[in-house]
């Protein structure tokens, strides 16, 4: 018989609220790119052959798709982790904290996507704190990015491990929230982008199909 711990053993030592995390709908977000793991070979073949950007663009772009490639591979661990988790049972420490690392390496992945992307075209992801995915993705980043001074400073739950934490609507921190619907979301937004930068020759007429 397997040992079973309590959900105050699981909520102090793994996460916050980790005793009721057993239930997520993470969506299959290959569906929004069949190119999704061929960005950089694709656009490394058209900048050779067809065509390329000039500086300072073939800069923005080839980092733009490496960091979607990435954040593509680590939704999709990332789903894969966490349907491990629950699949065990709920109860693993390490399930749980490989579930959480590859969410978290999307998180950032994502995040330096549409920063890049917007450096290029001399705009800005959101306005402050107005709600959109994009200031949530920005904020978990964040919250998870400088955990140190989380810790050090007391932003964490009251004994809490860690910043962000998994819940069965999505990711949560003490202040932003992502679903697991909405992660998908930011993947297909980054996509778009990232099916039409692949090719250099092409780039500038799918962007205009796209706005019309």
């Amino acid at each position: 018989m397997a040992l079973g711990f309590s959900s105050a053993v699981l909520d102090e030592h793994i996460a916050p609220g980790a005793s009721q995390f057993n239930h997520a709908e993470i969506p299959d977000a290959s569906e929004f790119s069949a190119e999704s793991a061929h960005w950089v070979s694709n656009y490394f073949l058209n900048c050779t052959f067809r065509g390329k950007f000039k500086p300072p663009m073939n800069a923005y772009a080839f980092n733009y798709l490496r960091r979607c490639q990435v954040a593509f591979s680590e939704h999709t661990l990332a789903r894969t982790s966490t349907q491990s988790f629950l699949s065990a049972g709920g109860q693993s420490p390490r399930a749980y904290a490989d579930a959480l690392f590859h969410w978290e390496s999307f998180l950032g992945q994502a995040w330096h996507a549409f920063a890049i992307l917007m450096k290029a075209w001399s705009g800005t992801a959101f306005n402050k704190d107005d709600g959109s995915v994009e200031q949530r993705l920005n904020a978990l980043y964040n919250q998870m990015k400088h955990v140190e001074s989380r810790i050090e400073n007391g932003q964490l739950l009251p004994g809490a491990t860690v910043p962000v934490w998994l819940e069965n609507q999505g990711i949560r921190s003490t202040d932003a929230h992502l679903s697991f619907k909405e992660t998908a979301e930011v993947l297909k937004e980054l996509a778009k982008y990232a099916d039409a930068l692949c090719d250099p020759i092409t780039a500038k007429d799918k962007f205009k199909d796209e706005d019309a």
